[in-house]
């Protein structure tokens, strides 16, 4: 049985694809370095802003350098995500109906806390979450379960009765970590073949998700 899910936000609720690579190439040509394609930066995608950052750097950066392009994103990421984010095709119904079944709800995010909760505010305040949380200092990153279980003491349930969903393999991980229900969705950033070898669902549309999610609720 489910009775509740923690979404994975970049890639699963929201396409925020473009907004992050107009941040990230606009911080590199602030530092004199070579843009990438958007479908490259989408693989840079799903460990955290350092690891965009990085990435996005490609070679063997520094420390130093990455901190340095990190600050810089975050100064144009601020400027770019509103216009840059969009939630994907059945997301909105799919939520509605979750919500008006009674399933807890819940975000846990590689990215930094306060643009998750900014993005959640903006353009997911019709949703009564139960916690969001981005990435933090004093919380290690997805796919360590320190997050996830958090989650799961604040809904007062047994981490396997929560599906954990996500587009990637580090949210396969964390699920797995966590003892949750891995769900996995093929319309993110990472590799359909990646996630057809890991032993979880894997959805095609909003709409199968949402099927998925309430019928073992509903005891079909």
């Amino acid at each position: 049985m489910i009775r509740a899910a923690i979404f994975d936000l970049d890639g699963t609720l929201v396409d925020s694809l473009p907004g992050i690579a107009d941040g990230l190439n606009r911080a590199l040509e602030s530092k004199g370095r070579p843009p990438h394609s958007l479908d490259r930066i989408g693989t840079f995608i799903g460990n955290g802003a350092w690891m965009l950052a990085k990435r996005g750097l490609t070679g063997d950066p520094s420390e130093e350098e990455v901190d340095d392009l990190q600050e810089a994103f975050f100064r144009e990421y601020g400027e770019s995500w509103l216009s840059g984010t969009t939630l994907y095709p059945g997301i909105r119904e799919l939520l509605e109906e979750l919500h008006e079944e009674n399933i807890p709800l819940a975000v846990f995010s590689n990215k930094p806390h306060h643009y998750t909760v900014e993005i959640m505010q903006t353009l997911f305040d019709w949703v009564p979450w139960v916690m969001v949380l981005g990435q933090q200092k004093i919380m290690p990153r997805k796919p360590d379960p320190t997050g996830a279980l958090m989650i799961a003491k604040k809904l007062a349930l047994p981490p396997s009765e929560i599906a954990f969903v996500g587009d990637s393999t580090v949210d396969f991980e964390t699920a797995e970590a966590a003892g949750m229900q891995a769900v996995l969705v093929n319309w993110g950033f990472h590799s359909s073949e990646m996630l057809r070898a890991k032993k979880a669902p894997l959805m095609q549309s909003a709409a199968e998700l949402r099927r998925y999610l309430l019928a073992p609720y509903r005891g079909e």
